[in-house]
Protein backbone atom coordinates (compact mmCIF):
# COMPACT_ATOMS: atom_id res chain seq x y z
CA UNK A 1 0.00 0.00 0.00
CA UNK A 2 3.18 2.04 0.76
CA UNK A 3 3.97 1.91 -3.15
CA UNK A 4 0.68 2.52 -4.30
CA UNK A 5 0.12 6.22 -2.71
CA UNK A 6 3.08 8.01 -3.82
CA UNK A 7 2.31 6.57 -7.46
CA UNK A 8 -0.89 7.30 -7.06
CA UNK A 9 -0.18 10.60 -6.00
CA UNK A 10 1.85 11.03 -9.29
CA UNK A 11 -0.65 10.23 -11.62
CA UNK A 12 -3.64 12.97 -9.96
CA UNK A 13 -0.36 15.21 -10.49
CA UNK A 14 0.72 14.83 -14.01
CA UNK A 15 -2.25 16.26 -15.78
CA UNK A 16 -1.16 19.65 -13.68
CA UNK A 17 2.70 19.40 -14.94
CA UNK A 18 3.54 21.56 -18.01
CA UNK A 19 4.96 19.89 -20.66
CA UNK A 20 8.54 20.64 -19.53
CA UNK A 21 8.19 19.72 -16.48
CA UNK A 22 7.27 16.09 -18.12
CA UNK A 23 9.73 16.13 -20.78
CA UNK A 24 12.85 16.90 -18.17
CA UNK A 25 10.81 13.79 -16.18
CA UNK A 26 11.77 11.43 -19.17
CA UNK A 27 14.98 12.85 -20.02
CA UNK A 28 17.84 11.56 -18.67
CA UNK A 29 21.98 13.40 -18.78
CA UNK A 30 24.98 11.14 -18.84
CA UNK A 31 28.81 12.27 -18.65
CA UNK A 32 30.95 9.17 -20.39
CA UNK A 33 34.60 9.71 -21.01
CA UNK A 34 35.77 8.44 -24.52
CA UNK A 35 38.71 8.49 -26.77
CA UNK A 36 38.99 8.99 -30.23
CA UNK A 37 42.26 7.47 -32.19
CA UNK A 38 43.09 8.39 -35.66
CA UNK A 39 46.39 8.02 -37.85
CA UNK A 40 47.65 10.96 -39.59
CA UNK A 41 50.48 10.19 -41.65
CA UNK A 42 52.81 11.99 -43.28
CA UNK A 43 54.85 11.85 -46.62
CA UNK A 44 57.37 14.01 -47.71
CA UNK A 45 59.29 12.75 -50.89
CA UNK A 46 62.93 14.19 -51.76
CA UNK A 47 63.50 17.47 -53.31
CA UNK A 48 66.84 18.32 -54.84
CA UNK A 49 68.09 19.15 -51.72
CA UNK A 50 67.82 16.62 -48.58
CA UNK A 51 68.62 20.18 -46.39
CA UNK A 52 65.33 22.01 -47.36
CA UNK A 53 62.73 22.25 -45.47
CA UNK A 54 58.87 20.96 -46.51
CA UNK A 55 55.68 22.58 -45.04
CA UNK A 56 52.87 19.43 -44.74
CA UNK A 57 49.24 19.70 -44.03
CA UNK A 58 47.15 16.66 -43.33
CA UNK A 59 44.05 15.91 -41.20
CA UNK A 60 41.92 13.36 -39.81
CA UNK A 61 37.67 13.82 -39.25
CA UNK A 62 36.19 12.13 -35.73
CA UNK A 63 32.65 11.40 -35.85
CA UNK A 64 31.65 12.41 -32.44
CA UNK A 65 28.43 10.12 -32.21
CA UNK A 66 29.91 7.23 -33.10
CA UNK A 67 32.56 6.29 -29.92
CA UNK A 68 32.31 2.63 -28.98
CA UNK A 69 31.82 3.97 -25.31
CA UNK A 70 28.49 5.07 -26.43
CA UNK A 71 27.33 1.38 -27.88
CA UNK A 72 25.76 0.40 -24.86
CA UNK A 73 23.71 3.58 -24.00
CA UNK A 74 22.58 2.76 -28.21
CA UNK A 75 21.72 -0.62 -26.93
CA UNK A 76 19.20 -0.03 -24.01
CA UNK A 77 17.69 3.19 -25.81
CA UNK A 78 17.73 4.40 -29.40
CA UNK A 79 16.63 7.86 -28.45
CA UNK A 80 20.08 8.99 -27.42
CA UNK A 81 21.88 12.20 -28.30
CA UNK A 82 24.78 13.76 -27.57
CA UNK A 83 24.35 17.28 -26.22
CA UNK A 84 27.60 18.49 -25.30
CA UNK A 85 31.19 17.56 -25.76
CA UNK A 86 34.49 18.58 -23.93
CA UNK A 87 37.73 17.87 -24.97
CA UNK A 88 39.93 16.92 -21.77
CA UNK A 89 43.13 16.33 -23.67
CA UNK A 90 45.60 15.28 -26.61
CA UNK A 91 47.95 12.32 -26.67
CA UNK A 92 50.10 11.23 -29.60
CA UNK A 93 53.12 9.70 -30.78
CA UNK A 94 55.56 9.58 -33.55
CA UNK A 95 55.73 5.56 -34.93
CA UNK A 96 57.21 4.10 -38.78
CA UNK A 97 59.49 6.70 -39.35
CA UNK A 98 61.32 6.41 -42.53
CA UNK A 99 63.80 8.57 -44.61
CA UNK A 100 66.24 11.18 -43.72
CA UNK A 101 67.93 10.48 -39.65
CA UNK A 102 68.36 14.38 -39.20
CA UNK A 103 65.15 15.50 -39.71
CA UNK A 104 63.48 17.79 -36.73
CA UNK A 105 59.32 17.83 -37.11
CA UNK A 106 58.00 21.45 -35.85
CA UNK A 107 54.35 21.19 -35.88
CA UNK A 108 50.79 21.91 -34.44
CA UNK A 109 47.42 20.60 -34.33
CA UNK A 110 44.51 22.66 -35.14
CA UNK A 111 40.87 22.14 -34.65
CA UNK A 112 39.23 24.36 -37.46
CA UNK A 113 35.80 24.99 -36.15
CA UNK A 114 35.75 28.55 -37.25
CA UNK A 115 38.36 29.02 -40.78
CA UNK A 116 39.57 32.18 -39.74
CA UNK A 117 41.08 31.40 -36.54
CA UNK A 118 41.28 27.39 -35.72
CA UNK A 119 42.33 26.72 -32.15
CA UNK A 120 46.43 25.74 -31.98
CA UNK A 121 47.70 23.05 -29.84
CA UNK A 122 51.70 23.29 -30.43
CA UNK A 123 53.81 20.49 -29.93
CA UNK A 124 57.76 20.89 -29.22
CA UNK A 125 60.32 20.60 -32.08
CA UNK A 126 61.55 16.61 -32.08
CA UNK A 127 64.07 14.87 -33.76
CA UNK A 128 61.22 12.16 -35.53
CA UNK A 129 63.78 8.86 -35.15
CA UNK A 130 64.21 9.96 -31.37
CA UNK A 131 60.43 10.86 -30.59
CA UNK A 132 59.48 7.59 -32.41
CA UNK A 133 61.58 5.63 -29.33
CA UNK A 134 59.42 6.94 -26.65
CA UNK A 135 57.31 4.60 -25.69
CA UNK A 136 55.11 7.13 -23.56
CA UNK A 137 53.10 9.53 -25.58
CA UNK A 138 53.49 12.95 -25.56
CA UNK A 139 50.25 14.70 -23.71
CA UNK A 140 48.81 18.33 -24.15
CA UNK A 141 46.28 18.60 -21.59
CA UNK A 142 46.13 22.78 -21.63
CA UNK A 143 42.97 24.69 -21.56
CA UNK A 144 40.32 23.75 -24.02
CA UNK A 145 38.26 26.30 -22.98
CA UNK A 146 37.54 27.89 -26.13
CA UNK A 147 37.08 24.96 -28.54
CA UNK A 148 34.86 23.52 -25.73
CA UNK A 149 32.71 26.78 -25.74
CA UNK A 150 32.55 26.51 -29.41
CA UNK A 151 31.70 22.68 -29.52
CA UNK A 152 28.86 23.08 -27.26
CA UNK A 153 27.49 26.42 -29.09
CA UNK A 154 27.20 24.53 -32.47
CA UNK A 155 23.37 22.42 -32.74
CA UNK A 156 23.78 19.27 -34.27
CA UNK A 157 27.53 19.10 -34.44
CA UNK A 158 28.55 15.11 -35.14
CA UNK A 159 32.28 15.69 -36.31
CA UNK A 160 35.23 17.19 -35.30
CA UNK A 161 38.19 17.51 -38.15
CA UNK A 162 41.60 17.75 -36.28
CA UNK A 163 44.58 19.42 -38.72
CA UNK A 164 48.05 18.04 -38.24
CA UNK A 165 50.11 21.51 -39.89
CA UNK A 166 53.96 21.48 -39.48
CA UNK A 167 57.17 21.81 -41.48
CA UNK A 168 60.08 19.16 -41.62
CA UNK A 169 63.93 20.18 -41.54
CA UNK A 170 65.46 17.77 -43.77
CA UNK A 171 63.61 15.08 -46.64
CA UNK A 172 62.79 12.52 -47.33
CA UNK A 173 60.62 11.35 -44.38
CA UNK A 174 57.40 9.21 -43.73
CA UNK A 175 55.96 8.98 -40.52
CA UNK A 176 52.67 8.44 -38.49
CA UNK A 177 51.31 10.46 -36.00
CA UNK A 178 49.08 8.34 -33.51
CA UNK A 179 46.69 10.50 -31.87
CA UNK A 180 44.07 10.30 -29.35
CA UNK A 181 41.75 12.72 -28.16
CA UNK A 182 39.98 11.93 -24.72
CA UNK A 183 36.77 13.89 -24.02
CA UNK A 184 33.82 13.95 -21.94
CA UNK A 185 30.28 13.79 -24.09
CA UNK A 186 26.87 14.72 -22.12
CA UNK A 187 24.42 12.48 -23.21
CA UNK A 188 20.81 13.24 -23.48
CA UNK A 189 18.65 9.91 -22.98
CA UNK A 190 14.60 9.99 -23.03
CA UNK A 191 13.31 7.34 -21.30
Amino acid sequence: MKVLKPLFCLILVLPLWGCEELEELLEEEFDVNVSFNRQIHIDIQPTGDPTEAVNFSESAVINLTNAPELDEFRETNNRTEVTAININRIRYFYKDVAGNENTVVAAEFQIPLIVAAPDVFGTPQVNLFEAATTPNPNIIDGDFTNINSLLNNLTGFSTLELEYVGSVSDNPIEFTVDVTIDATLTLEIQV
